[in-house]
């Protein structure tokens, strides 16, 4: 019986696989395409670390029928219920989603004109966020306060032949993800901006370690991801070749220290990922490695080979250099680039599957194929691909 579910993100397949890494493939299963069902309770999964997760939901029924009239029936049952444990004050803001079911807007809507008709008739002021879509978005959720303590956001998830119907405790908080991006003092779009919420899932594959594990980001560019370890209470070592971006990363982990609250320890140094010795111990690696050209069109197939072979080289040295400094079983998370050459068709680096052969086994997920490891929009030429590795 599961407990809990989340949403997952844009690109799913992180998001559950992330949430396979933290809390075991056994407590954790896939849903629908972007609905992950967990065994857990709510209040188990830590959700301000999940990048890959827009919303948690605690789990209050499940319904032996996929027909909406009966559904219908269970969601105002639900909703009166929980409607009883808000605040005795004030207005209500209800919301519905819908996943699994093709249901149109409308019909979504005028359930939650019902709901709130009946909520109303309890000398309650209720408002009711319109559908647009058969899933409210994760803005709708955040703006209009639906996990707020006068908010019901009311997930009905529609499987083969039951429904579980959830409520929504909480929501990603868009703020702080736009503050932590964009409101960090030093950016540069020359070198790539690695999002936070991806930097979060780069963390999290690396697998659960006790606070005060070392972090090692031997690409750290600006210190986005040594910023999202330290917000997990991670110690962090962050290096990278050129002084300018040291000098970035320090000064936006002092600004993380003071404004975002981080406590942790970080050590930052100029150096070649390819020859460098770092100070021991490291409990994991995670990072963005070096993605080669940016290119905004298609680029010829000469000019991708040449970039994809220098990409190549340097990440197998890289390989090398690391190996002997990390000790048997730590995991690796890196971030590599695949070149998308036609919709859904990627040209991937030829040393992933040389991987053995440098001492590293590439990790295998029951939920999530390696294939879907990957980070990118439709129109993207260069996509991350994500390398979850372990040291033999």
């Amino acid at each position: 019986m599961y407990r809990s579910i989340c949403i997952l993100g844009r690109q799913p397949a992180l998001g559950l696989a992330e949430l396979e890494t933290l809390y075991g493939a056994d407590r954790v299963a896939p849903l629908s395409t972007h609905v992950a069902g967990l065994t857990l309770e709510a209040s188990d999964v830590d959700f301000t670390r999940l990048g890959g997760s827009t919303r948690l939901a605690s789990v209050i029924g499940e319904v032996d029928s996929v027909s909406w009239p009966q559904i219908e029936k269970a969601l105002r049952t639900s909703g009166i219920h929980i409607a009883k444990s808000l605040p005795p004050e004030g207005k209500i803001k209800l919301g519905l989603s819908v996943y699994g079911l093709d249901i149109s807007p409308a019909k979504l809507t005028a359930a939650g004109l019902t709901l709130k008709k009946i909520l109303r008739s309890g000398d309650r002021s209720v408002r009711l966020v319109p559908n647009q879509a058969a899933e409210l978005s994760t803005a709708q959720v955040f703006h209009n306060a639906l996990t707020g303590n006068l908010g019901i956001e009311l997930l009905i998830v529609v499987g083969k032949s039951s429904t579980i119907i959830a409520h929504t405790l909480t929501v990603q908080d868009i703020d702080s993800y736009t503050l932590r991006d964009r409101g960090r003092p030093k950016r540069d779009a020359r070198v790539g901006m690695l999002p936070p919420k991806l930097a979060q899932i780069i963390i999290n594959l690396v697998g659960p370690m006790p606070e005060h594990s070392v972090i090692l980001d031997p690409f750290c560019g600006t210190g986005v991801l040594l910023q999202e370890a330290l917000l997990m209470r991670y110690d962090v070592t962050g290096t990278d070749l050129e002084p300018r971006m040291i000098a970035y990363s320090d000064a936006n982990l002092e600004w993380a220290h003071e404004r975002l609250g981080t406590e942790n320890a970080y050590m930052l140094t100029v150096g070649d990922a390819t020859s460098h010795q770092w100070e021991l111990p490291i409990d994991a690696v995670a990072c963005e490695t070096y993605l080669g050209r940016a290119f905004t069109s298609a680029p010829s197939r000469e000019i991708l080979e040449q970039t994809a072979s220098d990409v190549n080289l340097i990440l197998k040295k890289f390989l090398k250099n690391i190996h002997p400094q990390l000790a048997r079983g730590t995991r690796l998370c890196l971030a590599v680039p695949a070149w998308q050459t036609n919709p859904g068709s990627f040209r991937h680096l030829q040393f992933i599957d040389h991987l053995a052969d440098g001492g590293f086994k590439r990790i295998n997920l029951t939920h999530v194929n390696n294939a879907d490891l990957l980070y990118y929009r439709e129109d993207q030429i260069v996509a991350r691909e994500l390398l979850v590795l372990e040291v033999f």
